[in-house]
């Protein structure tokens, strides 16, 4: 009996063993089906392109336009996408040309890396702009920035006055039901004029009564609290987006330049004749200088006037007669003038960035 009753312990036990070790094998299993079943879950990746309606490939803007909002109509599903910003520090307004504005669309999902899309603005020339207008394109220009900042305005009012009509009216029983506790008397329901909600709290009821009856709620507040809160919420809206104009400042360069010389009257020479006292025999019937005939050259001249029956004589005086030359080299004559290398001018350099909000950088 005894060695039964030990072969009957001994079966239970390995059956017991068995047991165990049957489930915790089929706890493995269902375990190692459940990680194998996380592996090949597939994760979808949200396109955020997708999510943002309003975005353009191109956008003429008209030279020397100020002020354009790049975000306008631009709107996106805010479960998906947190905000659009974009950058619009590459464009020169005062200069006609293609440049480059990026949009960068930042996930709601902090593991997500942002998206940007690269959007070409050409600045046109006002006769370039009235061309493209003909042929259907778009052209920002300053007239159309003014009526967008009308029309946002005007919205904008709407918008508040409808906040204002939609704000609910100051009801002293609401008040009193959310401080007493009761969860019925801070949210308007179907049934504000049964009297069993009321009569729940014994101090609803009084406050109730005391100050304004139970339909009073009813009229001045829609009857389902979660609609209300719908109808208030405003619509998605983007954030401002600086919108960076590129600012001059005024340097004034002075006028350059140097002096130099210039000749007045060139070199030249000079000859100045040389005088002296000299002794000179003199003709007396013609007057004539005979000296330099000899003697006789003066006797033969003599005897010519005398054959003519002239007076034959002559006399000796002193006469200013040139003996020379001196030559005088007179240097060449300079002056000094002031001669303008380059003009003055005012230069515009750039001093940074401005938004139309005030903000620099």
């Amino acid at each position: 009996m005894e060695e039964k009753k030990k072969k009957k312990m001994i079966a239970l036990v390995i059956a017991g063993v068995v047991l165990i070790g049957g489930v915790s094998v089929g706890t493995v299993i269902w375990a190692n089906g459940s990680k194998k079943e996380n592996k090949t879950t597939e994760t979808r990746k949200v396109d955020l392109l997708e999510t943002v309606e309003g975005l353009e490939d191109k956008f003429y803007v008209e030279v020397n336009t100020q002020g354009t909002n790049f975000l306008k109509g631009i709107t996106y599903d805010k479960k998906v996408v947190k905000e659009v910003l974009v950058d619009t520090s590459n464009i020169n307004y005062e200069k006609e040309g293609t440049y480059e504005i990026v949009y960068t669309i930042v996930p709601v999902d902090s593991k997500m890396d942002p998206v940007e899309k690269e959007v070409q603005i050409e600045v046109v020339s006002p006769e370039r702009a009235e061309e493209l207008k003909k042929d259907g394109h778009d052209v920002i220009t300053n007239e159309t920035v003014e009526e967008d900042k009308k029309q946002e305005d005007s919205e904008k009012k709407e918008e508040e006055s409808k906040d204002d009509e939609q704000k609910p009216t100051t009801d002293n029983s609401g008040s009193e039901d959310s401080e007493s506790g009761n969860g019925n008397g801070s949210v308007a329901s179907g049934n504000n004029n049964s009297t069993g909600s009321n009569s729940g709290s014994g101090n609803n009821t009084g406050s109730n009564t005391g100050s304004k009856p139970s339909t009073g709620g009813s009229t001045s507040k829609p009857s389902t609290g979660g609609n209300s809160n719908q109808g208030s919420q405003k619509p998605s809206t983007p954030s401002h987006t600086h919108n960076w104009v590129q600012q001059y400042t005024t340097v004034h360069h002075p006028e350059k330049g140097h002096n130099e010389q210039y000749v007045i009257k060139e070199a030249w020479t000079e000859s100045v004749p040389i005088y002296e006292m000299v002794e000179r025999e003199i003709c007396n019937a013609c007057g004539a200088d005979i000296t330099d005939l000899g003697q006789g050259g003066i006797g033969e001249h003599i005897k010519n006037h005398m054959l003519a029956g002239e007076n034959g004589g002559y006399h000796s005086q002193w006469n200013q007669v040139q003996t020379g030359t001196n030559i005088v080299n007179h240097p060449a004559e300079y002056g000094t003038r002031y001669v303008v290398d380059q003009a003055a001018y005012d230069e515009q350099v750039p001093a940074g960035y401005k938004c139309s909000c005030g903000a620099t950088k």
